[in-house]
């Protein structure tokens, strides 16, 4: 029952418990890791949109340069180059002043008529690639961008405004990697983390890891896909680590800005997880162990103890030792087992005493009736013996009766040895010989094996007189009475026969049946019941007879030593 009652608390509390606590960390982890994944997404769109304004600031700059006359002038060579060049140079310079602002992110601004360079401000920048020159002029002023290691440019033919299709200059704007770099270099709040501003190639326009600024990306081909869509994230393994790229599109250059974090930096929050799950899971199992304790103690143990004394009590061991205190439906059931346990002691005791009282009043009941009888029949030989006697022979026969008398007190005893019952029947047959002569002859056949068990006194004696009296005393010669006494089964049969004149066997067993006393069955029924309230109703006497064909009477008795 213990064990009955840990497995269905580990059944039905813990495991579920556990189950359950396992569900939702993994539905928490991963509700967790797509909100930091969020999150961190939208860290990195925010930068994403500073870059765009970049872009679009760019944009929309070189279209004012384009649009502007005395830029227009300046890129078509339509001023005196002795006289004019430092005026319109200073013109020039002064206006790009006014629109640039306070703008940091550009490293020159440069203006080229369709020959060569003829106006830049800012730093020293490479000189323009041949290549990148004939594309502006074929592009019919459509922007492009051009990143090579240590490069940001972006290009713009100019076109005359005043001849459509006619090309007279280029403007370019060299961004200032250092400034791109402090607009995410805030982003580093994940250890481990690296930025990468990328163009479509995978080189390194800028990026947190300073040595690998105009570099292409070594390990470009293990987030090759975030160059498949316009943003999210991608779980990759990079030298060996597992690390997770976020990243997002800056469309018009087409350029990714990538942020890879190690996925151990969110390990943490995971580790923060699991172990508040562990926590809840060693308090499942804590409790669990307690309500089992509780459980044992106050419910399991009471149990128990309960069901050890009914087994007691079972068994017929009626010293019940119960204590238990407690003030609930088991301490209920407890004491009214108690209760009923000293109701049933009480009431059996009574029983039993009063049945041994009822049996023994009985028993002496039953011997007190047959010795009046016996008497009878005995003082009416003696009579009979000494009116045709007339001598001193009946001192023999007071002897024997003497005997007789000492076999029946038997000093209060009920039972007595079959060699005892067997010495009392052959004296009561020396003093009907007295009677009889050679007219009856008693034979008794007995089990040497069996002379030494125990059963109840005045048993033969009764049947061998009954033979006498109802079947042989009618008989002039030859009467003759057979005693046998053998082991059957588990007990003793004792088989008393004559060769008398027999009678109504079915009236007898009806006269049996009745209660009182019936003079001519008397003593069979009286053997009868003395041995059902001796031994039970499994044993007892069995009489069968017909005239003229004599009368057998069977007693069955148990083995007692």
């Amino acid at each position: 029952m213990k064990l009955k009652l840990y497995s269905c608390i580990m059944i039905f509390i813990i495991l579920p418990l556990i189950l359950v606590g396992l569900y939702l960390n993994y539905q928490f982890a991963s509700l967790t890791q797509k909100r930091t994944y969020d999150t961190v997404l939208e860290t990195l769109k925010q930068t994403r949109q500073n870059f765009e304004s970049i872009v679009a600031d760019t944009n929309d700059k070189s279209k004012r340069i384009l649009s502007n006359e005395l830029i227009q002038d300046f890129a078509s060579g339509k001023y005196n180059k002795l006289t004019d060049y430092d005026k319109i140079y200073w013109n020039v310079n002064n206006w790009l002043d006014d629109i640039l602002g306070s703008q940091k992110y550009y490293k020159s601004i440069s203006l080229y008529s369709s020959q060569e360079l003829v106006f830049q401000k800012g730093m020293q920048v490479p000189e323009m690639d041949p290549a990148v020159r004939e594309r502006a002029m074929n592009l019919q002023g459509r922007a492009f961008w051009v990143t090579a290691p240590g490069e940001i440019a972006y290009y713009r033919g100019i076109m005359d405004l005043n001849m459509y299709g006619r090309m007279i200059g280029i403007e370019r704007f060299n961004l200032d990697e250092e400034n791109l770099y402090r607009i995410f270099s805030n982003l580093q709040s994940n250890a481990g983390a690296q930025i990468f501003l990328l163009d479509s190639k995978g080189l390194v326009l800028s990026s947190t890891e300073r040595i690998l600024v105009g570099s292409k990306l070594d390990h470009v081909a293990s987030i090759q896909e975030i160059f498949n869509t316009n943003e999210g994230y991608l779980e990759t393994t990079i030298d060996d680590d597992k690390k997770v790229a976020f990243y997002y599109t800056i469309e018009e250059p087409d350029w990714k800005l990538v942020q890879i974090i190690p996925e151990k930096s969110f390990s943490t929050l995971r580790r923060t997880i699991n172990l508040i799950l562990l926590i809840a899971i060693l308090l499942c199992l804590f409790f669990g162990v307690l309500f089992s304790f509780v459980q044992h103690k106050y419910l399991l143990k009471p149990l128990q103890l309960l069901r050890r004394e009914m087994m007691k009590l079972k068994s017929g061991n009626f010293n019940i030792a119960l204590t238990i205190d407690s003030k609930d439906e088991i301490g209920d059931i407890s004491n009214g087992f108690l209760r009923m346990v000293h109701q049933l002691k009480e009431t059996i005791n009574d029983v039993y005493v009063g049945r041994i009282k009822q049996r023994e009043a009985e028993i002496k009941a039953l011997e007190a009736q047959i010795n009046p009888h016996f008497l009878y029949n005995t003082l009416d030989s003696i009579h009979w013996l000494a009116l045709k006697q007339k001598n001193y022979d009946v001192s023999e026969q007071i002897e024997a009766l003497a005997e007789l008398f000492k076999h029946v007190l038997n000093k209060g005893e009920p039972s007595v040895t079959i060699r005892q019952e067997v010495d009392f029947l052959e004296n009561y047959m020396l003093i009907q010989k007295r009677k009889y002569g050679q007219r009856i002859k008693l034979r008794i056949h007995a089990d040497p094996a069996l002379m030494n068990y125990k059963m109840p006194k005045l048993v033969l004696q009764p049947l061998v007189e009954n033979a006498i009296v109802h079947g042989l005393e009618q008989v002039i010669d030859g009467g003759v009475i057979e005693v046998s006494i053998t082991r059957a089964e588990q007990g003793i049969r004792f088989i008393v026969t004559d060769n008398g004149l027999g009678t109504d066997e079915t009236k007898i067993h009806q006269m049996m049946t009745r209660e009182g006393e019936t003079k001519n069955v008397f003593a069979l029924k009286n053997i009868d019941d003395r041995i059902k309230i001796s031994y039970g109703p499994e044993y007892g006497l069995h009489f069968t007879s017909k005239h003229g064909g004599g009368t057998r009477v069977e007693v069955y008795i148990p083995l007692i030593e």
